[in-house]
């Protein structure tokens, strides 16, 4: 399978998980000049945008080490961006859901399964932000 393939596969598996924890999807693959968010979800206290790295278990390294500083301020870029175009009245929090999976064949199709996910809640905090839009 191909990386794009093993992405969107990680973010549906996030996806399912934050749902079957309360939340409601508000927008996916949310794009800016300065980058984009995966998923926007929202429950009744929080709007969390979700980075979500997805990797097989053949990798050498965790996707969440993917998530630079260069990345962290994409990132809060892209959501700054997001909150002055939708003024919502909820918090914003900004996590990083991280999956480790593998791809298999059953009944002739290719599938993803998640073997480890990881969420981490509020992974990037203003701490992070060194910047101006």
């Amino acid at each position: 399978m191909n990386i794009g393939a093993t992405g969107k596969a990680g973010e549906d598996a996030a996806l399912d998980m934050l749902l079957r924890n309360g939340f409601a999807l508000v927008e996916r693959n949310y794009q800016t000049r300065y980058g984009e968010i995966d998923l926007i979800v929202r429950n009744d206290k929080y709007l969390v945008f979700v980075e979500v790295k997805t990797r097989t278990k053949a990798s050498w390294y965790r996707g969440y080490t993917a998530v630079t500083f260069s990345k962290k301020q994409k990132i809060i870029k892209t959501v700054l961006l997001y909150l002055k175009e939708n003024r919502l009245h909820l918090q914003p929090r900004i996590d990083v859901i991280d999956i480790e999976g593998a791809w298999f064949v059953a009944d002739e199709k290719e599938q993803f399964a998640v073997d480890k996910l990881h969420w981490y809640k509020n992974a990037i905090t203003a701490h992070d932000y060194d910047g101006y839009i």
